[in-house]
């Protein structure tokens, strides 16, 4: 089903959680995909000039939404995500 709904290209902005590799637990935000992978960015260490390519399958994708585009931006919703 998040294979579907990915290729639609509905979960751009989208707060994600990783779900496996040395990664799990990180949160970030979807800036780009395709039907197999996702850019991802978290306004830190992955910032939107260098963005984590990740698998799909190993994300979990919240409902919780940003039009962040900076990686100031992306950071603090990412922090206002982890307080709620």
């Amino acid at each position: 089903m998040l294979q579907c709904q990915m290729s639609q290209g509905g979960f751009v902005g989208n707060v994600v959680i990783s779900k496996h590799g040395h990664d799990k637990g990180s949160y970030y935000v979807i800036i780009s995909h395709d039907d197999k992978f996702a850019l991802l960015a978290n306004g830190e260490n992955r910032p939107t000039k260098a963005p984590k390519r990740k698998n799909i399958r190993h994300l979990f994708v919240t409902k919780n939404r940003t039009a962040a585009t900076s990686d100031l931006e992306i950071k603090k919703a990412i922090q206002e995500f982890k307080r709620s």
